[in-house]
């Protein structure tokens, strides 16, 4: 009988010493579910239920989320090695972040246009710092970074080939931001 008696002790004490951090992990998930619950909502043109005043998560109002520059246009040749295979179009960005928190990952679309605003390209695009081992690899707030995006150039499509030949100034490239990762696990969509 005594022996019973200590072992539920004991697995009394050992659930309380673990039960905050459960509860911690309920409330992260039940505000992952929320999140999910509204993108499903926003995608499928319902509105969405107004909640109290949502905190903002940029650092200035009537800024946009991410401000980028781009700074240049290079081609890059493939040198038919293991990890440099294909021919590449490269475009070279400064991104400046003005959201609140950590960033690890901005998602979004690259689109280019030419001069009379015919839509040339539509690719899918990640934006993060490179891994680096002295500095973090985290988007700090209000940090600007360079990063290079890359199109893998097909000479057999003729708006690559354009986009590969024109100068830059007969191009028009823009970037639309929808989903950004925070370092504390958060997800925020983007319109």
């Amino acid at each position: 009988m005594k022996k019973v008696l200590s072992t539920v002790a004991v697995l009394s004490i050992f659930t309380f010493s673990f039960s905050q951090s459960l509860e911690e992990r309920v409330d992260q998930l039940e505000k992952k579910v929320k999140q999910l619950e509204e993108r499903i909502l926003q995608l499928e043109g319902k509105p969405l239920i107004q909640r109290k005043e949502k905190e903002s998560i940029l650092l200035k109002e009537n800024v946009k989320p991410v401000e980028y520059t781009l700074l240049e246009k290079k081609f890059h040749k493939g040198e038919n090695k293991l990890y440099d295979r294909d021919d590449k179009i490269l475009f070279v960005f400064n991104f400046t972040s003005n959201f609140k928190k950590d960033v690890d990952v901005i998602y979004g679309n690259l689109k280019v246009y030419d001069k009379a605003g015919n839509e040339l390209l539509t690719q899918p695009v990640k934006i993060y710092k490179p891994l680096d081992i002295i500095r973090t690899n985290k988007i700090r707030p209000g940090e600007t970074f360079r990063r290079t995006l890359e199109i893998i150039y097909e000479p057999e499509k003729p708006n690559l080939r354009y986009i590969k030949d024109a100068p830059l100034s007969d191009l028009k490239v823009e970037i639309e931001f929808n989903k950004v990762e925070f370092s504390d696990g958060s997800v925020e969509f983007l319109n």
